[in-house]
């Protein structure tokens, strides 16, 4: 081998050496979920939206639920409804009424499965601030966030109520979406921090005025409701929701060992867990001793700029064929462009929901003591009435 061409290798190797050792030093953790995301996320397959392998378990042993026969006007809808989800990249399909589970069906997996909630751990959020308020960890839905984040004391951030980030009327910035290892969208996903960048972000717009479907939003409501309680935010789950509904073993992604979760979104959990949780919502009886007294009311009440959107629950009134999730008013970018497709207005206008991804939903509706709860992918022809309203209707 020549000397040029071995100090070529040599030099190589130094280079790669350092790059090693930079990149270790920076963030070893980012650039090693970077760099499995980088087929997808380049076009060359693979899931851009892979989550990392960190989770925090947590949750307990799934208390049973109370299970009964369905009414006999509700036996042939339930079984109408069974088919059209079998059809539709369903994974399980469940019905509570009136107080029991009247209808289950585990297309995939068994009751035992943990299941990729997606978004609807959004809506978690929003119970936990209930939660904590009844607690006395927060003062009220209209204390200011900067209560529990000194970061934003001492800028406009501070008049940022617990009511805006529930509503996603916080006005706060997005990091625009990059695929750069150097861009501020990455790190906050997948960094082994992303809490500095999270609470970093600036005010865009004032407080309460415009609406922006944001995950960022739900990951800063985490960890400021790890702060007013003083414990991780997994932790409280278990404290204020895990032994009063027996709520079943759960996985929720963490940016590191003993980090922070991303409140947002990735969480894992049984089907019948969100059985538990709608049916908290749907219950008059169950909500006060849980939640403060009118909290449920308060999550019903449309934001002023959205209003399909009420406190980290979406409202099935008033209708649209084609529910977008971003605003199409938003002054800065936002990467969200979803919609929902629906047929025609829900046959009961108390309907409200659980938005999970790949229309994973659970649909409330408290007129009718009635849960519906649907894990799977999206499919082509979804109708996000079909199913509720085939129930409703039988309810009549």
């Amino acid at each position: 081998m020549s000397r040029f061409l071995t100090a070529t290798v040599v030099g190589l190797l130094l280079a790669g050496t350092l790059a090693l050792g930079a990149m270790a030093a920076d963030d070893w953790p980012f650039w090693q979920r970077w760099f499995a995301r980088v087929p997808a996320i380049t076009g060359f397959g693979g899931n851009a939206n892979a989550i990392p392998d960190l989770r925090s378990d947590f949750g307990g042993e799934a208390a049973p639920l109370t299970r009964r026969q369905p009414e006999p006007r509700l036996v042939a809808p339930l079984r109408q409804a069974d088919a059209w989800m079998a059809d539709r990249n369903s994974d399980a399909f469940l019905v509570w009424h009136d107080g029991a589970l009247v209808f289950e069906h585990y297309y995939r997996g068994d009751a035992a499965t943990q299941r990729p909630a997606g978004a609807m751990a959004k809506s978690l959020v929003a119970i936990m601030v209930g939660r904590a308020i009844r607690e006395g960890a927060i003062a009220g839905l209209d204390a200011p966030v900067a209560d529990a984040l000194p970061e934003w004391r001492n800028d406009e951030r501070n008049r940022i109520r617990w009511r805006d980030l529930l509503a996603m009327h916080a006005g706060l910035a997005w990091y625009r979406q990059e695929t750069s290892p150097f861009s501020d969208f990455q790190r906050i996903i997948i960094g082994s921090d992303y809490q500095p960048r999270a609470l970093a972000l600036p005010a865009v717009a004032p407080p309460g005025e415009v609406f922006d479907y944001s995950a960022w939003t739900y990951d800063i409501a985490g960890l400021a409701l790890a702060r007013a309680g003083n414990a991780p935010y997994e932790d409280l789950v278990d404290r204020w929701l895990t032994p009063p509904l027996g709520l079943g073993p759960m996985r929720i992604y963490v940016d590191r060992d003993g980090g922070n979760v991303h409140a947002n979104c990735c969480l894992y959990g049984r089907a019948d867990d969100w059985v538990r949780l709608g049916a908290l919502i749907a219950d008059e009886w169950v909500a006060p001793r849980l939640l403060p007294d009118g909290f449920v009311a308060e999550m019903r009440k449309p934001g002023p700029d959205r209003a399909n959107y009420g406190l980290g629950i979406w409202l099935g009134s008033p209708y649209e064929a084609r529910r977008p999730i971003a605003s199409t008013r938003n002054p800065y970018p936002t990467p969200v462009k979803s919609v929902i497709e629906q047929s025609e207005p829900f046959a009961a206008d108390d309907v409200m929901i659980f938005e999970g991804v790949g229309q994973t939903k659970t649909w409330i509706i408290p007129s009718r003591r009635l849960v519906i709860v649907r894990f799977g992918s999206a499919p082509q022809d979804w109708d996000d009435a079909m199913v509720p309203n085939l129930l409703i209707r039988a309810l009549q």
